[in-house]
């Protein structure tokens, strides 16, 4: 969810330069004006302007009928209906103001029929004003600009079997799969415009105790071989065990030319579970020799860590499966600083599939509440699946029926779990905790008070300070300050993920929580 009241942040991106859903519609509008007073005009010089009105007219009419073409063109993102009918009710003022203007507005028609390719050009220049980049259906891409190395949409459960007897799905699969040992699983992406490339995305699926996992970016040479260009870090320490869309940023654009072949795939290797790759399979569709490459897939197998520079030869690469990663390169989505996210659960439509659960014993979620489930002592821990963007944060819980034992809320935490700063609440205490491997605890600072239901607390991470509130009469009160002079707590990047927890012990259960909430500050 994205917030307690389910409305849109006000900050939710279009597209890059911090462009919210509410000014889209206008600066598509005034793109348009743009490109229409400066390049469409020109395509009409070799019509006499001292014509005046009725070549005004004319100019109009063509206008209003590239807006209608660019409406339908971008499936309505870019909407300029109104617009075209406000340029018809003037260019038909024209018309009535100059004797010969209907002649001349066809005459202008005319030379408008013979401008294909300045109107492909223009609807191309109104979506580069927009977004930098030919927009994308949200059936091919969630994000406007990337290229994928096959629609997102193709990325659907599918039924194994149907019973007999009723027709009732017996069970289905998620369109994933898991590669073999040491393989780089790759995909050729031909890319439609000139220009950089900066961001990688590609969907792993949960798994624990994961291998080492890279992110490898080459392009396809004129003799079929693929020269890598660029090989991530490590991602495993960055990334959780949960399903989840990852992105991982390139320090410079990688440049490409129209109409040439990116090459981008997942590298997995060493010791531990390769996760599976969110991918479809496609049929056997056998292709001539000649042609190259056969399919959309390749692999590459090796142990070794891949680097730029390196060409991996045509000959070298297995075209023997017919699994497909969904992997996509594009523009950075969002340029300037990133947006603040807000994360937000009320646990109300059972556990949600966004927190991951980091301990071997479960909780569970009744009459939307978070609890310990089952009978076991010891920690429930889950982080949410997706990272903060920055190291100022804060997390709030509401606390239900707490007891002696504590339930928790957790920041600045690593994708493992294993380091990380919690709010711990029982009955009667209120305690700051730096914890290492996951469940080594240190109190940073404590307070023994009074804790009933319903109470909200929540825990915030400024700097190097951490602050302990307490919802006081409707107004949140700091009831307790650690500030970490030593700077020995850990921040940054790999430490960003947020979570909550509970524990069992001595057959008592610790309070559970009736909503959760972590966000950007």
């Amino acid at each position: 969810m994205t917030s307690p009241d389910r409305a849109m942040p006000a900050g939710a991106l279009t597209g890059p330069g911090g462009r919210t859903v509410g000014t889209i519609g206008k600066l598509s509008q005034d793109s348009m004006k743009s490109v229409v007073s400066g390049d469409i005009v020109k395509s009409f010089s070799g019509i006499s302007v001292n014509l005046g009105s009725a070549v005004d007219a004319g100019v109009k009419r063509f206008a209003a009928d590239l807006c209608d073409a660019v409406t339908g063109a971008t499936g309505g993102l870019i909407n300029l209906g109104g617009w075209a009918r406000d340029l018809r009710a003037e260019a038909d003022q024209a018309l009535q103001d100059s004797a010969r203007a209907q002649q001349t507005a066809q005459g202008a028609q005319v030379t408008a029929d013979g401008q294909t390719t300045i109107i492909k050009a223009t609807n191309s220049r109104v979506q580069v004003v927009i977004d930098g980049l030919p927009v994308k259906p949200y059936w091919e891409s969630m994000n406007l600009t990337e290229e994928t190395s096959f629609p997102r949409n193709f990325l659907q459960r599918a039924a194994w079997e149907l019973s007999a007897s009723n027709g009732a799905v017996v069970s289905n699969y998620v369109p994933s799969y898991t590669p073999a040992a040491n393989s780089l699983e790759g995909a050729f992406i031909r890319c439609l415009y000139s220009g950089g490339r900066k961001v990688v995305s590609y969907i792993p699926d949960a798994v624990t105790s994961p291998c080492e996992l890279y992110v490898v970016v080459g392009r396809m040479l004129d003799n079929g071989d693929i020269k890598i260009e660029w090989v991530s870090p490590n991602q495993t320490p960055l990334i959780t065990g949960a399903r989840g869309e990852q992105t991982v940023e390139m320090p410079a654009e990688l440049m490409f030319e129209q109409g040439e072949s990116a090459f981008v795939g997942i590298h997995q290797r060493g010791g531990g579970n390769r996760r599976p790759l969110l991918g479809i399979e496609a049929v056997d569709i056998p292709r001539p020799a000649t042609v190259w490459p056969p399919q959309v897939n390749a692999q590459f197998s090796t142990s070794s860590l891949l680097s730029a520079g390196v060409t991996l030869a045509a000959g070298t690469l297995s075209f023997a499966s017919r699994r497909t990663p969904y992997i996509s390169i594009g523009k950075a989505s969002v340029t300037g600083d990133p947006v603040k996210l807000s994360f937000f659960e009320d646990f109300e439509n059972g556990m949600p599939t966004a927190l991951v659960r980091m301990s071997a014993r479960f909780a569970t979620t009744a009459d939307g509440v978070f609890q310990v489930d089952g009978m076991d002592d010891g920690l429930r821990r889950y982080l949410y699946g997706q990272k903060l963007n920055y190291d100022d944060q804060m997390v709030t819980g509401r606390i239900r029926t707490p007891s002696d034992f504590s339930a928790r809320l957790f920041l600045r935490s690593d994708a493992a779990n294993n380091s990380y700063v919690s709010l711990s609440v029982t009955s009667s205490a209120i305690v700051i905790v730096r914890w290492t491997s996951g469940s080594n605890g240190t109190a940073l600072a404590a307070l023994q008070t009074s804790v009933g239901d319903n109470v909200e607390v929540r825990l915030k991470a400024v700097g190097n300070v951490y602050t302990a509130e307490r919802k006081i009469g409707g107004v949140w009160t700091a009831v307790l300050v650690h500030t970490d002079t030593a700077n020995t707590l850990p921040s940054g990047p790999a430490y960003r993920y947020t979570g909550l927890g509970t524990e069992r012990q001595s057959w008592t259960d610790g309070g559970g929580w009736g909503d959760w909430q972590a966000e950007d500050l």
